[in-house]
Formats: structure tokens, sequence, C-alpha cells
């Protein structure tokens, strides 16, 4: 195999002035490399929570419905009542407020036949002329209102016309009584002011 030709000092520079005759290529610009942010972690603003319960403000919400019943008492008719409501609790009564104590009352006076209840008036002492007393009202459980207005409509075959306020005065004295046998015969002495709750 014959040796390769030597390349003279002419050959060598025809080859430089023919690469100096080509255009140079032209580099591409540096493309900036695309850098992915990191996914946003969650801060106290963005973080999902479960959304918090409200804190309840003021008086909680009632457990029952309840009407308001205005009834005219007159001193010692409010006093006893206070007094038989807390004889009765003392005797084993469900009733823990005075409240419900009326309602009680109001219910058991409308489980009386009309005949019943007018006997229990007939006793009952006559008012005075004078009028002492004053009307006071109360949130009564309204199942209590309906039962004792449904009663108030009995009365009407009897020819008895009472209002609202003179048939509540009625049950709460029939209440009155029943509490002062169930106690012996007595009533206690009751606070001025009836706590608002009785817990045993």
């Amino acid at each position: 195999m014959a040796a390769p030709k030597r390349r003279t000092l002419a050959d060598r520079n025809n080859d430089a002035i023919s690469r100096e005759d080509k255009p140079a290529i032209k580099e591409a610009a540096p493309v900036a490399p695309v850098v992915q942010e990191p996914a946003m972690l969650p801060t106290r603003e963005t973080k999902t929570e479960a959304p918090k319960r409200a804190k309840p403000v003021g008086r909680p919400a009632r457990t029952i419905d309840v009407t308001r019943v205005g009834i005219y008492l007159t001193p010692e008719q409010f006093i006893n009542s206070k007094a038989a409501y807390l004889a009765d609790w003392t005797n084993g009564g469900e009733a823990n407020t005075f409240t419900n104590w009326i309602g009680e009352a109001l219910t058991t006076h409308a489980k009386r036949s009309p005949k019943q209840r007018q006997k229990n008036a007939i006793q009952r002492p006559v008012r005075a002329e004078k009028r002492t007393g004053s009307s006071r009202s109360f949130n009564v459980p309204t199942e209590a209102v309906q039962k004792m207005r449904a009663a108030i409509n009995e009365e009407h075959a009897i020819e008895r016309w009472l209002s609202d306020s003179a048939w509540c005065g009625e049950a709460l004295n029939a209440a009155i009584h029943a509490a002062q046998e169930r106690n012996g015969g007595t009533l206690p002495t009751p606070p001025e002011r009836l706590p608002n709750r009785l817990t045993r």
C-alpha cells in the first residue's frame, strides 16, 4: 500500500484561504432554561380548615315553643303560686321553672270537665270589689295554652264565658289548693325572687 502524499506548504495555505471564504456559522443565542416555580405551600391565609362553630351569643335557644299569656293575679295569688311551685318541686314535681309549673297547672285544669271546673270556681273565694292585683305576663309552653283555649271553648256549652286571664286564675287557684294538700296542708314561704331554674 502506497504511503499518503505529503502535503506541501502551498496546499495548507490554499486550504486556509478556502475556509476563510465560507460564511461563519452563526451560533444560536443561548436560551434561558425554564425554571418551574415550586407549588405554593398553604399559608395561614390559604390553608383550608373546617369552619369553626360560632359561639352562642346571649341566651341559649329555647327547646320548646312558648306563648306569652297575661294573667291577672292578686298579691296573695302570686305569692301562693310561687309557694305551690316550690312545694310541688320538693315533693317530686318535674317542673323546674315557674313558667313550666304554670303550664302544668293549665294542662291539669284543662283535663277536667267543664262542670268540674265550674264547681271548683264556685268554691273559690269571691274576688274583692277593689282591684288589688295586677296583670303579669308569663311565657308558657304553647301546648298548654292550646289546651287552655280548647277548654275555654268547651265551657261555652254550659254558658261560661271566661277570658284567658280569668280561666288561668281559676287554674292556678286549683293548683295551689292541690299543692297545699300534697304538702300536708301548708305551703313554704317563697323568696321575693325565684331562681331561674331549680336543680336537684
